[in-house]
């Protein structure tokens, strides 16, 4: 697939300035204005990452109250339930808080919804046996922003409710729980809008302690739910994925320990990459299959002979995973040969009895990715179906989907991201809708990926101290991607390799100078037929081999004159 290639401007006298006055290559100045950084303060507290730069937690609305009825739960020796999610998220939510709630001295348990068997959020028959186990209050966390009649339920049966969540409100309204602490709710001043559910959650555990005591040894755990869930890393939430991703790589909490063992990464630096593709799909493998809950009770646990076969476990459950995905990519691909017609349909809206809704949101995002369509896939195991959806630029899924919800019996989500239930026969109705709404609003140009490139230099300009200086930009993800860079008029020396899984390398030069350059995927690439005079997108990298450090090229798309 063709992709748009979009340089930002060249460098200007206000990237010359800010270079000067905060000691940093032109390079680099043109890398932070990219990313709306402008000024040396800016600068240096982007490059800094200083964790007192983060928010005072009680800058959240309703955080206050929260405070104020946990403590006397605690001081009463009231039973304290924390309601969370399935996914990495929820799960590291419920473990920081169940941590800070216990030190503080509290009787606090946790409960996690089975995803096949209750779905996602809060339910009345959870909410019922949670009473029936003694639960004086309950804390959602990563979920409860939409559970209205949840909320009035469980005040029916005399158990509390206190809401934090960062997913969107759906309109202006919030359950009326004892306090909601959701940056997105009306009202709320909170600076930063975009903190993952640990990360509201950390914020809580924080304003219930005080500044006077460190719990920063749970910023690991803040990492791994912020990362898993592409929440963005700018602004606060690049603060503590920083300085979690140092907690993590010397984490003394066991289960992680015995999870990284398990993973062989126990003796690397822990960066993004290990968190969303190693640790993150093992944590996430349980709750997609079934019940999370030893993926919780890993996070949780402080015997490391149990940790390693429960870290095991989840191991197993992730090649089970894996081999679910890849049947259900199968199908859905030869579906869409079948039923998709991609002249005339912006996207792609699947449903199958066989699909397991544990693994459609992951393949929704595979679709998403080879034919860049907004998709959703629909399991139709029970009568009411659950789907999964994945979306592309300039398509606000949830806001899509919310006009549809006089099909559905719940949906919830992100711009990029979303679930929804459905009942089986609106199915068409819904498919139908939601293609429309994508016709009416995508323009063809939206459905050609785009790759953002910071600048075009020559390979010259690259050198081992610019690469590690690009390097104080990390972590990166989502809204702080890796820089890009793009090369023109190049020649190819001696001939691509083929790698292994499905990758190639080849030596390239611009007659000055000669990098190494690798490709992951062949990119649609004929790299039988690859002609002089073309030009690369790529990131680049040192690699270290035998004590030698050399300049590394990660092809990101290739053209041709």
């Amino acid at each position: 697939m063709r992709k748009i290639w979009k340089t930002k401007p060249k460098i200007n006298e206000e990237c010359k300035l800010l270079a000067e006055k905060s000691g940093i290559s032109l390079i680099l100045a043109q890398i932070l204005i990219n990313r709306g950084i402008h000024s040396p303060a800016d600068a240096k507290k982007y490059l800094n990452c200083d964790l007192n730069d983060t928010h005072d937690p009680f800058l959240l609305k309703d955080m206050p109250l929260a405070v104020k009825h946990i403590k006397n739960a605690i001081k009463l020796k009231k039973n304290i339930f924390v309601y969370g999610d399935y996914d990495v998220d929820g799960l590291t939510s419920c473990a920081v808080l169940s941590n800070v709630l216990k030190q503080l001295g509290a009787n606090v348990s946790c409960y996690i919804p089975h995803r096949v068997d209750e779905g996602y959020g809060l339910n009345k028959q959870a909410c019922a046996r949670i009473k029936q186990q003694g639960a004086d209050l309950l804390i959602t966390v990563d979920c409860g922003i939409s559970a209205f009649e949840q909320v009035a339920y469980s005040h029916s049966i005399d158990l509390e409710v206190i809401i934090t969540d960062h997913h969107q409100p759906v309109g202006k309204k919030v359950p009326r729980a004892l306090a909601v602490i959701n940056p997105f709710q009306a009202g709320c001043d909170y600076p930063y809008k975009h903190l993952a559910g640990v990360g509201i959650a950390y914020k809580l555990a924080c304003a219930l302690v005080g500044p006077e005591q460190d719990i920063s040894e749970n910023l690991d755990l803040v990492a791994l739910g912020t990362i898993c869930d592409v929440a963005l890393l700018t602004g606060e939430n690049r603060i503590l994925v920083k300085h979690g991703l140092e907690k993590l790589s010397q984490t003394k909490r066991i289960g992680l320990q015995a999870l990284k063992d398990v993973a062989g990464i126990n003796n690397k630096k822990v960066e993004a990459y290990h968190v969303g593709f190693i640790l993150g799909p093992r944590i996430n493998a349980t709750g997609r299959m079934g019940s999370a809950e030893k993926a919780l009770e890993l996070l949780l646990s402080a015997d490391y002979s149990q940790a390693i076969v429960l870290a095991q476990g989840l191991d197993n459950e992730n090649k089970q995973r894996q081999k679910e995905e890849a049947k259900t990519l199968r199908q859905a691909l030869a579906m869409i040969d079948k039923e998709i017609n991609f002249k005339t349909d912006k996207a792609v809206v699947l449903h199958n009895d066989a699909w397991h809704p544990g693994v459609i949101g992951i393949v929704a995002s595979r679709i998403t990715e080879r034919f860049y369509r907004p998709t959703i896939l629909i399991s139709t195991k029970d009568e009411i179906a659950k789907g999964s959806g994945r979306s592309i630029r300039n398509f606000h899924l949830f806001e899509t989907i919310a006009q549809c919800d006089h099909l559905l019996e719940g949906f919830g989500g992100h711009e990029k991201a979303a679930g929804l239930s459905i009942l089986k026969h609106n199915i068409e109705s819904f498919k139908q809708s939601f293609n429309q709404m994508a016709s009416s609003s995508l323009l063809p140009e939206d459905m050609m990926p785009m790759i953002a490139i910071d600048m075009q230099i020559p390979l010259s300009a690259l050198t081992e101290t610019l690469i590690n200086e690009i390097e104080k930009c990390a972590p990166f993800g989502m809204g702080n991607t890796r820089p890009l860079f793009s090369s023109v008029d190049l020649k190819l020396k001696g001939s691509p390799k083929v790698l292994r899984a499905n990758g190639f390398k080849m030596w390239i030069t611009d007659g000055q100078v000669t990098c190494e350059a690798l490709a992951s995927n062949f990119m649609d690439i004929d790299i039988n037929h690859i002609q002089d005079g073309f030009s690369i997108v790529y990131s680049p990298s040192i690699n270290d081999w035998q004590g030698i450090h050399t300049i590394q090229l990660k092809l990101k798309d290739m053209q041709f004159s």
